[in-house]
């Protein structure tokens, strides 16, 4: 029994380590968990309130541009427009200033820097975004809805297009083919502006089938239609409202401009007219009459750059300077309207000439015998009730290429010419092909008294040391 006892003591003796060891590798992993527990419940606070510092930093920056968007003029020098004690949010908090930003500012357009600081906890994080105003001259082409007036089927962007510059549009763009978008692309349609529920963010594609139209968010639908965006683009975006009357324009015209008033009969505007007696162009002048009267010649720099026509107008011609030309009713374009700074490749980058031609109604492509071979226009297009469009675009024979430098901005999606696709290739039946470019330089010099549309852009975004 002594040696059993002994053996049993020996055991228990040699299993006390072990037990040991056990408990301290348990109390080990225990300790371990629960350090490790306790350091995510930090990182995962410290991780909200870095997120929720982020939050507020852009909830700041997105009160700056309401704040911008709701002034009736812009504003000269601002620093804490909303004072300088912070603005609480979602558990954080945010300061903002806002300032002038010479570096980025032009003569027409003016910049704003604004830096907003959100702050959570011990954590701080601060955003700076440079806004501009933004200019309907921003826009290659711009519409409200994308079909004529009174409805019906919608005007398609086919293979031929290329529209090489930003495009805005209320409505939904409709794909047949392979047309390629070279700058920004947004839609309203489907946005938190538009009241129809039943509008999803899409594209209308046309699917090789007149009667099987289907609406898709996918950038392609083969084997029919496949647009390229090389600059990306945005559905269900925000509208933007063009405007539909005329008195700023007319206001600028009276007070420093030539302001037309017509009864019957259209007047004729002619940019450096032939001179009669020299048979030299009239480099910097513009000139007007009615039917069956003397020419009047003006001198662009002795008026403010605005022509305002209380009826409608027939212009043409080579600008030397800049110019904006504005008609309450219809404007037509009886043949090439160019700049003298420009050569085969449209205007010259470093050129001043710039035009805009506005109209309260229609802007109308004559169908007349200068415009039978081609047409050639330099100008930012704007048609504030109606559309852009050819005078008998659907008739007769092909006139040739309709060949825009600057933008072309209407309420309705005007048509000028008609045509189908044989495989790849566009088949002109009638009226213009289109080549449509946009004139970079109407960023920085847009016409005289052409709209803003309310809203700022985002020229710059970046994250900054808070």
């Amino acid at each position: 029994m002594r040696h059993l006892f002994g053996a049993l003591r020996s055991e228990r003796a040699a299993a006390l380590p072990v037990t040991l060891l056990i408990t301290i590798i348990v109390l080990t992993l225990v300790y371990t968990i629960v350090s490790l527990a306790s350091q995510d419940a930090v990182l995962s606070t410290r991780d909200a309130h870095v997120s929720a510092a982020f939050y507020a930093a852009e909830s700041g920056i997105g009160t700056a541009e309401t704040w911008l968007e709701a002034q009736d003029a812009f504003p000269s020098l601002v620093t804490h427009p909303f004072g300088e004690d912070p603005t609480s949010i979602g558990g954080g908090e945010y300061t903002v200033s806002i300032v002038y930003d010479s570096l980025h500012s032009t003569a027409t357009r003016p910049a704003y820097a604004v830096r907003s600081v959100g702050t959570c906890g011990s954590h701080a994080r601060a955003i700076e975004v440079v806004f501009v105003p933004q200019s309907f001259a921003d826009f290659l082409y711009f519409t409200t809805l994308e079909h004529e007036p009174g409805g019906g089927n919608p005007c398609w962007f086919i293979s031929s297009d290329v529209i090489d510059g930003p495009l805005h549009t209320n409505d939904q763009i409709a794909i047949f083919g392979n047309p390629t978008f070279g700058g920004d692309v947004t839609s309203g349609w489907g946005g938190a502006d538009d009241n129809n529920q039943t509008h999803d963010p899409s594209f209308l594609y046309y699917n090789g089938d007149e009667h099987n139209h289907i609406e898709s968010a996918e950038p392609s639908n083969a084997p029919f239609d496949n647009p390229t965006f090389a600059d990306g683009y945005e559905l269900g975006g925000s509208m933007i409202e063009i405007p539909d009357v005329l008195k700023t324009l007319q206001d600028l015209a009276e007070s420093g401009g030539v302001y037309l008033v017509t009864i019957a009969g259209n007047y004729d505007i002619v940019m450096s007219r032939t001179d009669p007696e020299t048979g030299l162009p009239m480099y910097g002048f513009v000139s007007y009459k009615k039917s069956n009267s003397d020419w009047t010649d003006i001198d662009l720099t002795d008026i403010n750059g605005m022509i305002y026509v209380n009826g409608s107008a027939n212009v043409s011609g080579v600008l030397d300077g800049r110019l904006t030309i504005a008609t309450s009713s219809n404007l037509y374009i009886v043949d090439d309207i160019t700049y003298r700074d420009s050569d085969e490749n449209g205007p010259l980058p470093d050129g001043s000439d710039i035009l805009g031609l506005v109209s309260g109604s229609d802007v109308i492509i004559e169908n007349n015998a200068p415009n039978q071979d081609d047409l050639i226009i330099h100008a930012a297009i704007m048609a504030l009730n109606q559309s852009f469009k050819a005078d008998g675009y659907n008739a007769g024979d092909p006139r040739g290429t309709l060949t825009v430098h600057g933008g072309i901005i209407q309420e309705f999606r005007g048509p000028v010419g008609t045509g189908y696709l044989n495989g790849e290739e566009v088949v002109v039946v009638t009226g213009y092909s289109k080549d449509y470019h946009y004139d970079d330089r109407l960023y920085y010099m847009p016409p005289p008294g052409f709209f803003q549309t309310g809203s700022y852009k985002r020229l710059t975004w970046k994250e900054v040391q808070a």
